[in-house]
């Protein structure tokens, strides 16, 4: 695959890498985001490189509605395991995810399948979504971790669209360009997830 999508992925697990390299050994198990600690939050985040590999490379169909797949048990055990796959060192297993996933991006077509529990769709459709999680969670580790590391542009402008086209989605498109436009404040807790 060629093209903006896969700069603005390369620039988005690039940056989620270096993020993590900022962590030092003794701030894993301190405080990331909500009550996610920092080792927690990078192997949420970096579930956008391992997933992406999984769902191309093995593509599963979808999970029905009301599966087990989708219960806060499952979810939490998938967050654990997430954890232990890091290892002893969390930085060099996200940089090396990172590189993997690049490289599987660039030498895969666009209209590859890619299989997951939430839905079938091709590699061009889903890439967006991994932009947006590898930007905002390395937002979110370098905020923890401390201020001075921004997000590439071209990742910035993916992730921006991805998100904005799902609060469109949700009926909220008119009071985001709206506050974007300075004619409005964004609703207290606009979210798109």
């Amino acid at each position: 695959m060629e093209g903006p999508l896969v700069t603005a992925f390369g620039a988005a697990s690039r940056f989620f890498a270096e993020a993590v390299g900022l962590v030092p050994a003794s701030a894993w198990r301190q405080d990331g985001l909500g009550h996610w600690t920092l080792v927690e939050l990078v192997a949420h985040g970096n579930r956008a490189h391992t997933t992406l590999q999984d769902y191309l490379l093995r593509p599963r169909p979808p999970e029905p509605p009301g599966s087990s797949y989708f219960s806060d048990e499952a979810v939490a055990e998938r967050g654990r395991v997430a954890v232990a796959a890091l290892g002893t060192d969390p930085a060099a297993a996200v940089g090396a995810a990172s590189e993997r996933a690049i490289a599987l991006v660039e030498r895969t077509p666009a209209n590859a399948t890619v299989g997951s529990p939430a839905g079938t769709m091709t590699l061009g459709a889903y890439l967006p979504s991994r932009i947006a999680e590898l930007t905002i969670h390395g937002l979110d580790v370098a905020a923890a971790v401390g201020p001075g590391l921004a997000a590439p542009p071209l990742a910035l402008v993916e992730s921006l669209r991805f998100v904005t086209g799902r609060l469109v989605k949700k009926g909220e498109g008119q009071a985001v360009l709206l506050a974007l436009a300075g004619r409005a404040s964004l609703p207290p807790g606009l979210s798109a997830y």
